[in-house]
């Protein structure tokens, strides 16, 4: 009998990577989103893959409440109400222990906690690109819009397709694990490689991680998806 996994979130951005990969994969996945939710809520599957939590840090800075709602509202439901034997818990590196002091942040690493109550496996990811970009200061430096951190902040870019990879090919792992590029590359780096314009102020940041798992790409590969963007 194939193992059963459930993708919630299957229409988000990962999601829709996740479900796409899975099909080169000997899976029985269920393709779970706001539609079905309630529906598939009392079958039972061997895993569950929530990667249904938003990923709006600047929206979630303006709206804590609601992204609390969204986060560890939704993680406590699916972990304490749904039957499963593993849950892979999608989150972001920025609810590694020095990144603290923001509500994106809180909710993240208070939804981490809840996670920790049966067999599970938490996956920090870095700076996302890929099919269905429509945020973020990538997808707006592309699209000639203004962006809101220095040109010269760094990011470890990573792409939906190597996470969504990367989570069919380690589903026996437990515990812990970030998942980012093995470098970054900054805003300013991508716009000369491409000859863009570019609008941008605010503060240098750099996203990154230094307990990123073996065998991560570059950054640099972004540039390859920037090409091809529209």
């Amino acid at each position: 009998m194939l193992t059963k996994i459930g993708i919630i979130g299957s229409s988000g951005f990962l999601g829709k990577t996740l479900c796409k990969i899975s099909k080169n994969y000997e899976y029985d996945i269920v393709e779970i989103s706001k539609t079905n939710y309630d529906e598939q809520k009392s079958k039972t599957f061997d895993i569950l893959i929530n990667s249904a939590t938003p990923s709006k840090k600047f929206w979630a800075s303006k709206n804590p409440y609601l992204d609390f709602q969204k986060t560890v509202k939704l993680t406590a439901d699916i972990a304490y109400n749904w039957k499963y034997e593993k849950l892979i818990q999608i989150s972001s590196i920025s609810a590694g222990d020095d990144n603290l002091n923001h509500p994106y942040a809180i909710n993240k690493k208070t939804a981490e906690l809840i996670t920790t109550y049966k067999n599970h496996l938490i996956v920090r990811l870095g700076t996302l690109y890929g099919e269905g970009l429509v945020k973020g200061a990538l997808y707006d430096m592309l699209n000639s819009k203004q962006i809101y951190v220095d040109a010269n902040s760094k990011f470890d870019f990573i792409s939906t397709t190597f996470i969504s990879n990367w989570i069919f090919k380690n589903l026996e792992k437990k515990g812990l694990v970030e998942l980012g590029a093995r470098d970054t590359m900054s805003l300013l780096e991508i716009a000369e490689n491409l000859k863009l314009n570019i609008n941008a102020s605010g503060k240098i940041i750099k996203i990154s991680s230094t307990r990123i798992e073996p065998d991560m790409p570059s950054a640099k590969d972004v540039l390859e998806f920037a090409k091809k963007f529209n």
